[in-house]
């Protein structure tokens, strides 16, 4: 484990953006822009290792959302190995540094200074000033250019302990909880995980990352494991957003992606709304699975959530979700989230035998026949996560899509495909 730490806008994003070789940070001008603490898989000189950004810790800050931030940071301190403290050349030690350095001074893992924006290699002399810290060697890099970054990583290989022997795992199912900003994700991941593991505060988008944290489920007996997400909110107007907004909503579009389950939040006091929609419609695109989750249902009466509950099956037709009432705040109904999500991974990994899916088929077709001259042949499984059929019929160009439909409710029904994206492809069975 590697934490990066620092000041506000020293460029620890930028860097954690360089080492991965992609943007799994969000970086901007603005001072604040990373909050929670965010992990990533690396890999140096045949070193893995996890790296952990940090939002910009002020250690004399002792109220407000920026004290949550540089608490983040602080669990970050304590879970590494070794800590990168990292410096800005360009405003040379300040105040805010030399608090950090008295901070890191008290951990038990192994530190190491970097000095960023240190564009010129040819002149280095904007890093001296930095001994005064008094955490050894200033390292020269540039997160931006790429300038000095092979050589820190040199350094940080060589701190890390030595590798345990392990076998291969296979990847874990992903979870991601997604929904519009304030809406109680970071307080229902805080409550699954049982620590203060994301930001929560009253100021809408408070988390910007995605955040990753595993967590153990026992289900009918069986102990199931999941990488938990926690995502931003996605305002109404994010497609027309700049800086901060629309990176975060990027980062909220790819954890759909990357994940199995979307949890999808709706606000029980503001009920479903657009934003919810557009975000169903982000998960059947994707091809994922969803549940919902109606959070804050303890503010609002038994009438009122069932209205949301028949709202989110009328309007979310193309994934039929099922859907869980909770209070984050409260914890009333949570321990129900993470075994519902696992009924949703099931669905979303269904494998039934191709003699049983053709037998169905040929059932619901005999109850009710496509138009006249149209036959269905067979029907057979044809993939998983989503589950997709192929349907062989004699004309498919004239299968209807009301039938094709029906045929996706009853196969929904057999198999409780509920919340699932499933796919029904038509080819001739000539």
């Amino acid at each position: 484990m590697v934490a990066v730490v620092g000041a506000p806008n020293v460029g620890k994003s930028s860097f954690v953006n360089r080492v991965l070789g992609r943007r799994s940070a969000v970086v901007a001008d603005e001072p604040g822009t990373t909050r929670d603490r965010s992990y990533a898989e690396a890999e140096w000189a045949g070193r893995e290792f996890v790296l952990v950004d940090t939002g910009g810790m002020e250690p004399n800050v002792k109220v407000g959302l920026q004290s949550l931030v540089t608490m983040q940071a602080k669990v970050a301190v304590e879970e590494a190995d070794v800590i990168l403290h990292m410096a800005d050349a360009r405003t040379g030690p300040t105040e805010a540094d030399s608090a950090i350095a008295r901070e890191l001074r008290k951990a038990s893992a192994k530190v190491l200074l970097a000095v960023n924006k240190m564009d010129n290699p040819a002149d280095e002399s904007e890093r001296f000033g930095f001994y005064s810290l008094g955490e050894g060697e200033p390292h020269p890099v540039s997160a931006s250019h790429g300038v000095g970054v092979g050589d820190l990583l040199d350094e940080i290989s060589a701190l890390l302990p030595e590798e345990a022997e392990a076998g291969e795992e296979p990847s874990l199912p992903r979870v991601a909880i997604i929904g519009r900003p304030n809406v109680g994700k970071s307080t229902l991941l805080n409550r699954l995980i049982g620590s203060e593991r994301a930001v929560v505060s009253d100021v809408a988008g408070t988390t910007t990352d995605a955040v990753e944290n595993e967590v153990e489920v026992e289900v009918d007996g069986e102990t199931e494991r999941f990488l938990l997400l926690d995502t931003a909110g996605v305002n109404r107007s994010a497609r027309r957003a700049s800086g901060v907004p629309y990176y975060s909503s990027l980062r909220t579009s790819e954890a759909i992606r990357r994940s199995d389950v979307s949890l999808l939040m709706v606000d029980a006091v503001e009920g479903l709304v657009g934003g919810d929609l557009r975000l169903a419609r982000q998960i059947e695109d994707a091809g994922r699975s969803c549940g919902v989750l109606i959070n804050k249902s303890d503010l609002v009466g038994a009438d009122e959530v069932r209205r949301i509950e028949g709202k989110v099956s009328r309007r979310m037709t193309d994934l039929k979700p099922e859907f869980v009432s909770i209070s984050a705040l409260s914890g009333a109904g949570v321990g129900d989230v993470m075994p519902f999500a696992a009924r949703v991974h099931r669905a979303y990994s269904t494998r039934a035998s191709t003699h049983e899916v053709a037998e169905f088929v040929n059932r619901i077709v005999e109850r009710s026949a496509p138009a006249k001259g149209v036959k269905i042949r067979y029907a057979t499984q044809t993939g998983t996560m989503p589950p997709r059929f192929t349907v062989f019929a004699n004309r498919p160009e004239d299968l209807r899509d009301n039938y094709l439909r029906y045929i996706e409710n009853e196969l929904r029904g057999r198999y409780g495909l509920w919340g699932v994206s499933l796919r029904i492809r038509v080819k001739s069975s000539r």
